[in-house]
């Protein structure tokens, strides 16, 4: 089965994407199937174990990355590094979803594993939008798959989101070793109630780069895992700015980001 495992393909109905692009995210039940979701766990589980102790986090700028190692174990763009993992992040079923529900031809930006600890003091994940930190000119039609390769829930650190958020534009980023309160940026969202998005084994979410969302801290007694995938448009451009993904491959500002790091998935 490992030689063999694929995602299969995902229907969409046209209410499922217009409600995507109202609220800025959805829940999709069942998308991984449970035979391959073992597959893609055991891949993922590998890698991560295999990169646990490199001495260089990687993921988010770097005046941003102590805090997110106290966070969560995060592991970037494990599908260059990680021939298993690199058939899923490449599957062409996640980026279709991903294409039909912003309505655009999608790249990889890159994966994540994100493996939050159990019991590891207040490890929440603070509000924030995920484009803002990226060096992308437009940063409007950006969205991320979130695998829960395990049962996300409540307890151990599902996903919340303020639907319909994506409609503000890209705020400042926030710190997130000082994260400021969400409504101080948005004051008019406070009678918004945060929508938690507990996902069974193999459901995910899609959420806009730009929706405001969160993770409690994880107190139950198991690891939270979750692996990540970030789709951006087939014609994203460069903004010049640093990040761990772009740089020291000579990009230039202005310049489109469609080399082999970024390949074409719909």
């Amino acid at each position: 089965m490992t030689e063999t495992a694929t995602i299969p393909e995902y229907l969409l109905s046209r209410e499922q994407i217009d409600s995507y692009r109202r609220n800025g995210v959805i829940r999709l039940e069942g998308v991984i199937p449970p035979d391959v979701l073992d597959v893609l766990r055991g891949a993922v589980e590998q890698a991560v174990e295999a990169e646990t102790h490199s001495p260089v986090p990687v993921g988010l700028p770097t005046d941003s990355r102590p805090a997110y190692e106290k966070i969560f174990n995060q592991k970037v763009n494990l599908w260059q590094r990680h021939p298993e993992v690199a058939r899923f992040t490449l599957s062409s079923a996640l980026g279709s979803i991903a294409a039909r529900l912003e309505g655009r031809a999608m790249r990889i930006w890159h994966d994540q594993a994100l493996f939050k600890e159990p019991m590891k003091g207040n490890n929440k994940t603070p509000w924030h939008q995920d484009a803002v930190y990226w060096p992308h000119a437009d940063r409007w039609h950006q969205t991320t798959v979130w695998i829960a390769l395990k049962d996300a829930t409540t307890q151990n650190g599902c996903m919340a989101f303020v639907e319909g958020t994506q409609s503000l534009g890209p705020l400042p980023p926030v710190d997130l070793a000082d994260p400021q309160d969400l409504f101080d940026a948005a004051p008019h969202l406070r009678p918004v109630k945060p929508v938690p998005l507990p996902l069974k084994a193999g459901s995910v979410t899609f959420h806009n780069g730009l929706t405001f969302h969160y993770a409690g801290p994880n107190k139950s007694d198991d690891i939270r895992e979750a692996f990540a995938i970030i789709y951006m448009p087939e014609d994203t451009v460069f903004d010049g700015s640093p990040h761990v993904v772009t740089d020291g491959h000579g990009f230039q500002p202005g310049q489109k980001l469609e080399a082999e790091l970024f390949p074409l998935v719909s």
